[in-house]
């Protein structure tokens, strides 16, 4: 039995990787970051579970949070570019084959944005988050 977790990993990886959105490159992590890029996507957290359908047949139900975060200095900044690129984040995931697995369906929903200022920063952030319904795929 597979674990789809990387495989859901690297679907959004090479799906997001090296966006350009309104002239600016937008960095894509995988949890981890460095604290002076302006424009990025995090693939933050997992989770999920597997539900039984029969001995031999498994539903994996698979949650993946993709954070989008833009980063202004000083007391300025507007949310904008972070919608455009939550626009593109759509877009090309609009069609999603996870390796290895069917997927059956999926629903997308909309976290509560995260907003931060400092006296030095200002911080938007969105989270997407995809639900995922797979089955291994038997070949």
């Amino acid at each position: 039995m597979k674990n789809p977790d990387k495989w859901i990993r690297k679907f959004f990886s090479e799906r997001l990787s090296n966006m350009v959105v309104n002239g600016f490159t937008v960095k894509l992590y995988d949890t981890t970051t460095p604290n002076n890029d302006s424009f990025l996507i995090v693939l933050s957290t997992q989770s999920g579970r597997d539900n039984w359908q029969t001995k031999c047949s498994v539903d994996k139900l698979r949650d993946i949070n993709i954070d989008i975060i833009t980063r202004f200095k000083g007391n300025v900044g507007s949310r904008a570019l972070l919608d455009d690129i939550v626009e593109e984040v759509l877009q090309r995931t609009e069609e999603i084959k996870i390796e290895n697995f069917v997927l059956q369906y999926f629903n997308i929903s909309f976290p509560l944005d995260i907003n931060q200022s400092t006296a030095t920063e200002t911080i938007y952030r969105k989270i997407i988050k995809y639900s995922l319904k797979l089955k291994e795929d038997g070949r």
